[in-house]
């Protein structure tokens, strides 16, 4: 079974193209709504909610997790993978959402030296929490591959938020027009919403964005590294029936709604 965590439902996104693109392999989500969102919080929060997070899921047979929560990969994940994991889990994996994005967007496999920097410069924009923006992780990650891409990064606070709370059409599409308003777009080739949640407000985004722009799909991205990953590493995808599981540390009742919506209606969350 492969664990799929975030700080609450954005990685329902996720689950939902590994759903697609993996059919016979059995998941167990885990939301941590309680303490949603993670945006907000410190650094050391993030770790130590990321790898209670993460524990949950392997005490219950997953020994591979996708961190399917971008605040939770740029900050946590390095650090549970190195000072961590191997102590407690050994044998066990975690990987994040990050790295498959920084290959897309870079044209680079994660190990390979940076690309020459050639006279034509891109300009990708990114949204994504304030946590995301502000722990560089993918300017960092991108600048040492991609020396000619050009990363315009846009913090959206209140927008994880919104999404949660069920707000409407209107509150979520001015949000997304102020955050673009205040951006600028021209000669940007592509954008990547670089929060999990994102996705399901990304008919608001394309209505905003210039036609130009192409808004790179983080989930069928991230689904499409994690097969290619379990074709290196088939003892990670053994057995599997379809099965998806899907565990709160939150109310079941008031989490159930955006599941049924987003992913399936015949699928419900039980307390962890």
């Amino acid at each position: 079974m492969i664990g799929v965590f975030d700080s609450g439902s954005g990685g329902l996104t996720i689950l939902k193209a590994l759903r697609n693109a993996l059919p016979d392999q059995d998941f167990m989500y885990f939301g941590d709504h309680r303490n949603a969102p993670y945006g907000h919080r410190d650094n050391d929060q993030i770790v130590e909610l990321t790898r209670a997070g993460v524990k949950t899921l392997m005490d219950r047979g997953c020994s591979l997790v996708i961190l399917a929560c971008n605040t939770a990969a740029a900050v946590a994940l390095r650090s549970l993978q190195q000072q961590w994991l191997e102590d407690q889990y050994p044998g066990n994996r975690i990987l994040g959402v990050l790295v498959p994005m920084v290959e897309a967007i870079t044209g680079q496999p994660w190990m390979a030296d940076a690309a020459p920097d050639g006279s034509r410069r891109d300009r990708i924009l990114l949204f994504a929490t304030s946590k995301t923006v502000s722990s560089g992780a993918y300017c960092e990650e991108i600048t040492k591959r991609a020396p000619n891409v050009d990363l315009i990064q846009k913090a959206c606070p209140g927008l994880v938020d919104a999404i949660e709370g069920g707000a409407g059409k209107r509150p979520l599409r001015g949000l997304i027009e102020g955050y673009i308003s205040e951006m600028n777009t021209a000669d940007a080739s592509a954008a990547v919403l670089g929060c999990t949640h994102f996705p399901l407000v990304e008919k608001y985004f394309r209505t905003a964005l210039p036609t130009s722009v192409k808004i790179l799909s983080q989930p069928n991205i991230v689904a499409a590294s994690l097969a290619s990953y379990l074709q290196r590493r088939p003892h990670f995808a053994e057995g599997g029936t379809g099965s998806i599981t899907l565990l709160t540390s939150g109310d079941p009742t008031t989490t159930n709604e955006i599941s049924q919506r987003f992913l399936d209606p015949k699928l419900a969350f039980v307390s962890a």
